[in-house]
């Protein structure tokens, strides 16, 4: 079986492991759109679950409060596909505090590794109301959002509330995408304000690319 045993990740993942699942999404989605910006080329994207540690470093966070803080997702379940690498998440992420009822923004900046450093790229994104942009279909996160059943799609959310996930990888192919030039290894830092709180992750990642 390996490192890993299919179908039972209560053995593969300690707690604050499966506390990054939804900060790998997020930020896998958020490079995908990236992608956008800048033709005719597949990307796969795949979450890097060799690197565990989603705190920002001093010099890239902005926050006051830790994602931990704010969301519990232990009720989560992760299936391992045949591949040994695609990961399916699937169960509750529950809310532990009152999310400011603000416009919450989103600010993401993706790097790129190189000579032994990480360098920025082009690829970054803003969004003012990222809540209002959960139900807009021109969004590249909307397919995995609308899998929410609507009475749960409240956003910002208050204490206690429950999102339901449903099948979501951290493998995505992209296809007939601009040429960009970040194949290899890459990481996004993800700042989210609402109010006073602001919170940051960052999050590893593979992208491999193909002509078409």
């Amino acid at each position: 079986m390996g490192l890993y045993k299919l179908l039972q990740p209560s053995e593969i993942f300690q707690n604050h492991e499966m506390e990054q699942c939804i900060a790998w999404i997020f930020a896998l989605l958020c490079i995908l759109h990236s992608l956008r910006e800048t033709r005719s080329t597949t990307y796969e994207v795949l979450g890097d679950d060799k690197t565990l540690d989603i705190v920002c470093d001093a010099s890239e966070d902005r926050g006051n409060t830790p994602i931990r803080q704010i969301l519990d997702i232990s009720g989560l379940t992760v299936d391992m596909a045949a591949d040994l690498e695609t990961l399916y998440f699937n169960g509750d992420i529950k809310v532990l505090i009152d999310v400011p009822n603000n416009p919450m923004e989103m600010e993401v900046d993706v790097f790129h590794w190189e000579r032994s450093e990480w360098i920025p790229t082009k690829l970054a994104m803003k969004r003012n109301n990222f809540c209002k942009s959960l139900s807009n279909p021109m969004e590249l996160w909307y397919p995995i959002f609308m899998k929410v059943p609507k009475e749960e799609m409240i956003c910002p959310p208050n204490k206690g509330h429950v999102y339901r996930l449903a099948n979501v990888s951290n493998h995505v192919f992209v296809r007939n995408m601009p040429r960009a030039n970040i194949a290899g290894d890459a990481k996004a830092v993800v700042h989210l304000t609402s109010g006073d709180m602001k919170t940051c992750a960052v999050i590893f990642f593979k992208i491999y690319a193909s002509d078409d």
